[in-house]
């Protein structure tokens, strides 16, 4: 047998490079603070960054939806059971106040309009005898019984038209201007425009039917954000707030905060923050889905790269250099994010040393 290979691989194999047990890890750790051994390749592999304070606009970015203004929106519904005898508008037309709309004829509406048609004679009737008694007293052929009479008469014939003055106004007529037998005519509350009618010449309508008509104000419209709790120091000390559309990319449309509210959804943990925004060429529609977006005044504040900071449980932290090849931990309260870079609120103070790129070779395990 030939013996020579055999021990020329042995050879070899004893001759590999062991390390020694004394030789020092590249990197050992006490506590939050990491060293790096010197002479190792991965000091190379780090990239540094010195922490600065710029002068910044932070923005921060909702969706939201956009809301008609509730007191500029009505619905329409008829007054009273009856019959639809005539339309006055038509569907995206343009109405202002006291604009008719519809006519309704009505079996109540017609006795209400009797019952202050014969109110009013009877008064009318009841004023003249109360006349005619009191020049007969001063002429001294009148008695006084009869002037009582006709005082009494008068004061129930006064009240019986009250009565039925306040029946008609409850069909949102106007007393002086009715006549009998006239359909009453619905009038518009609100300047507007019809975003939708029922309105079928004919039908027959109850009072508990849904509305006919509804009539909007959209020259100015609100926009609902939704924004998270921890963002609402955010939009203090705005210096402009825009609302963008998809459909519209380059469209920006400013607005003006007119009330966050003062509770905080607890199933999303967001609040709604409401913005006014012009609306007069109608971009934004009831209903669409808009992005929003909140800029605040420029202020000194300090941005990292993002990649340099750590999560640790429910923490975040940084790899701060304190020496050529030592490291410590150090934990940070975050902001908002713009791009690759992360806003630091607490934690750091400008012109120290971080690791930008490479920290994980620091922080094995995570």
């Amino acid at each position: 047998m030939n013996w020579i290979p055999v021990l020329l691989l042995l050879h070899a194999c004893n001759s590999q490079p062991h390390e020694s047990p004394n030789q020092s890890p590249t990197i050992s750790a006490a506590g939050d603070t990491v060293t790096v051994s010197e002479n190792t390749s991965l000091l190379s592999k780090l990239k540094f960054v010195t922490t600065t304070n710029a002068q910044h606009a932070l923005k921060l970015n909702a969706a939201a939806t956009v809301k008609i203004i509730p007191s500029s929106y009505v619905e329409i519904p008829v007054p009273f059971a009856g019959r639809i005898v005539k339309s006055h508008v038509k569907l995206g037309q343009k109405v202002d106040i006291n604009t008719p709309l519809f006519s309704i004829s009505s079996s109540d509406y017609f006795e209400a309009q009797r019952a202050y048609l014969d109110a009013k004679q009877a008064f009318i009737l009841a004023e003249n005898m109360l006349k005619r008694q009191k020049d007969l007293i001063a002429h001294g052929v009148g008695t006084k019984k009869e002037l009582e009479e006709a005082e009494t008469n008068f004061a129930m014939s006064n009240a019986a038209l009250g009565n039925a003055t306040a029946a008609l106004k409850i069909f949102d007529s106007t007393p002086n201007h009715s006549i009998l037998g006239e359909p009453l005519l619905v009038r518009s509350p609100i300047q507007g425009e019809i975003l939708s009618s029922s309105i079928v010449l004919g039908q027959y309508t109850k009072e508990d039917a849904p509305a006919l008509l509804r009539i909007a104000e959209l020259s100015k419209v609100w926009v609902s954000a939704y924004i998270k709790e921890k963002d609402l120091p955010a939009i203090d000390q705005l210096a402009r707030v825009e609302v963008s559309v998809d459909a519209l990319p380059a469209k920006k449309i400013p607005g003006k905060i007119v009330h966050i509210n003062q509770f905080v959804d607890e199933a999303s943990r967001n609040i709604e923050v409401l913005i006014a925004c012009e609306n007069t060429d109608r971009a934004l529609k009831p209903g669409m889905y808009v992005n929003a977006e909140f800029e605040r005044q420029t202020t000194p504040t300090l941005f990292i790269p993002a990649k340099a900071v750590f999560q640790f449980n429910d923490k975040s932290f940084v790899w701060v250099k304190t020496s050529s090849n030592t490291f410590v931990k150090r934990y940070v309260t975050t902001g908002v994010t713009e791009g690759d870079a992360i806003q630091i609120l607490t934690g750091l103070v400008p012109q120290e040393q971080i690791v930008g790129e490479g920290a994980f070779y620091l922080t094995p395990g995570l």
